[in-house]
């Protein structure tokens, strides 16, 4: 499969290096106006505009104070094991990197609820997370597949572009927020020209991601083929569409129930394998009507498996029966590392699931006044 081009990426590039100059031009631009506005007429009018031109500059220097501070990094659903825990995993992330040539991880962690996902940590470590739900449905053949798509992102750049970007990310979500809250600086042209800026990055700043994600796709099929790279996307998108097995739906129902599990994601191995055909071809249905919106980060499976070739239900039966040396192998104790990350998710969806309850009877408490 050749390598995929980003053509999104240059023009990204360009935005996201020209976006300071270019708020830097608009806080001297709008400021210098407003400055001249109340030095060469006076008047309420003069007064007010004025005034709206030089606070607006005053209100994009204050936007700028997130990107001087460290961004939350703590993840509460995400584990690091010691080495001695997981050896034939650190064996297996090597391997993949050695024979792909990709850039192989720090570290590697454990998710909860995550799929899958790298990023690059504020000590410029290289993190590579597995989620437990694909440790313990998927054989190991497929998650080194998995484990090249996503060390990809580390030697295509991609991790290290993502957290460069999360600084600007920040200023600018602050920005809107100031823009909507104080309702005058709408009023100002200056404001909009920004607003306007931030809608083309975005738009280029997604459609880099999905290009990201079809090179990353190209290294899953150089590992595990055509075929088998297909079922495992296949499997992995079903899966979010059975709600008896979907991840965020059994720890909602286990929480509102009150009832607990060491083995959660045993269970939710358990209950994908005892789904019908025609379950299984229901959610599939479902994830193929799925479309590709323009703030997704990650193209829908149908634009996934067309540049493999592969249709889908001709890969549903192997993804009903796959077959392999299973992951949790991977693990010198897999239900005690099982155990925790099901106590951790548990605990997580406790606390919303007690926040939502929470807020259900302040509205109806509202509603009866």
């Amino acid at each position: 499969m050749g390598r995929p081009r980003n053509p999104y990426l240059t023009p990204l590039q360009l935005a996201s290096r020209g976006y300071f100059p270019f708020l830097v031009g608009i806080v001297l631009v709008s400021g210098g106006c407003g400055a001249l506005v109340l030095i060469q007429w006076h008047g309420l009018f003069a007064r007010a505009l004025g005034g709206l031109l030089v606070l607006t500059s005053v209100h994009i220097v204050v936007g700028l104070f997130p990107l001087f501070q460290r961004g939350e990094e703590t993840d509460e659903l995400e584990i690091e094991l010691p080495d001695e825990w997981q050896p034939a995993l650190a064996k297996l992330v090597r391997q993949v990197a050695s024979d792909r040539g990709l850039d192989p991880p720090d570290v590697i962690r454990l998710h909860a609820q995550s799929p899958a996902h790298v990023y690059i940590d504020h000590n410029g470590r290289s993190i590579l997370v597995v989620g437990g739900t694909l440790i313990a449905v998927l054989p190991q053949r497929a998650l080194a597949g998995i484990v090249a798509h996503e060390l990809s992102h580390f030697t295509a750049g991609d991790a290290k572009r993502l957290r460069m970007a999360s600084h600007w990310h920040r200023v600018m979500a602050n920005l809107e927020a100031r823009a909507l809250i104080h309702n005058w600086a709408l009023w100002n042209p200056f404001v909009w020209l920004i607003r306007l800026y931030h809608q083309v990055y975005f738009l280029l700043f997604f459609a880099s991601q999905r290009r990201e994600e079809f090179l990353a796709d190209s290294y899953y099929v150089d590992q595990v083929g055509e075929e088998h790279a297909a079922t495992t996307l296949v499997l992995i998108h079903v899966l979010e569409h059975m709600p008896y097995a979907n991840l965020a739906n059994m720890a909602q129902n286990l929480v509102m129930f009150n009832q607990r599990v060491d083995d959660f994601f045993a269970e939710q191995a358990r209950r994908l394998r005892a789904a019908s055909k025609s379950e299984w071809e229901d959610a599939l249905r479902k994830a193929m009507r799925e479309q590709t919106q323009f703030d997704s980060t990650h193209p829908c499976l149908k634009e996934r498996l067309k540049p493999l070739g592969v249709k889908s239900r001709d890969v549903l039966p192997l993804a009903m029966n796959l077959t392999g040396e299973p992951a949790t192998a991977l693990f010198a104790n897999w239900p005690v590392v099982e155990n925790y990350l099901s106590k951790k998710l548990l605990a997580i969806a406790q606390i919303h699931y007690g926040q939502r309850r929470q807020a259900c009877e302040d509205i109806a408490a509202v509603m009866k006044t």
